[in-house]
């Protein structure tokens, strides 16, 4: 398949998407805890001979999803997994959003892996001023929207659409109050028994306009 025939399919299927996934942006979605990363107890972690270092020193406090979480013959695991990823950040050690995009490569294929390329100003560096003074990090939950959203466009592409919503964690115990809330639409093929993240698209659901769009499908 061309790139321009593959790019007309998942527009007509993401048009589609769009118009059940805003009609029900206004829902809550039911949450459960297997929704949400499992916050571990502060714990040592043995790095090797030469070092060791608390488990809320390391990144995300040993709690981010990784990609080893997904299970890549089931479309569903992997677009949640790589909805997680996209939305888990800690301030010690990324300068912008994209940093977790980076980190979610080996979800995606070669071709959508090599976008992921870090600007240099993070988008929502106001928002990431308190969080950082206080070396916090992202504790993200991601559910399907509310809808039919996801689609199964052929045997072997896939749309999902899940909500975002994501608080912060201070590493010095600060209780801090900003939270966030996205909806991500991940494009999906299937390659050798094995789905792969070919697009993605995330909308701000917190701001009185929609956000901007960070990524698209090809």
């Amino acid at each position: 398949m061309t790139c321009r025939s593959h790019t007309r399919l998942y527009r007509a299927a993401a048009l589609a998407v769009s118009l059940i996934a805003l009609s029900s942006c206004a829902a809550d979605a039911p949450i459960s805890e297997s929704d949400v990363a499992p916050i571990s107890a502060p714990t040592t972690v043995d790095e090797g001979a030469y070092t060791s270092a608390p488990a809320g020193e390391i990144l995300g406090g040993d709690t981010f999803t990784s990609p080893e979480d997904a299970d890549r013959s089931d479309v569903d695991s992997t677009a949640r997994v790589a909805a997680l990823m996209l939305h888990s950040w800690d301030t010690t050690v990324d300068r912008t959003e994209t940093a977790a995009a980076v980190r979610a490569t080996p979800l995606m294929s070669a071709e959508w892996a090599a976008h992921q390329v870090e600007p240099e100003r993070n988008a929502s560096q106001g928002e990431w001023l308190e969080p950082a003074e206080h070396r916090a990090y992202s504790v993200p939950r991601a559910v399907p929207a509310i809808g039919d959203a996801g689609q199964d466009v052929a045997p072997d592409k896939a749309i999902r659409v899940l909500d975002v919503t994501w608080r912060w964690l201070a590493r010095d115990n600060t209780p801090l109050q900003g939270t966030g809330h996205r909806q991500v639409t991940i494009y999906l093929e299937k390659t050798d028994d094995r789905w792969d993240v070919v697009g993605h698209q995330t909308r701000d659901m917190t701001a009185s306009m929609p956000g901007s769009t960070i990524g698209e499908g090809r």
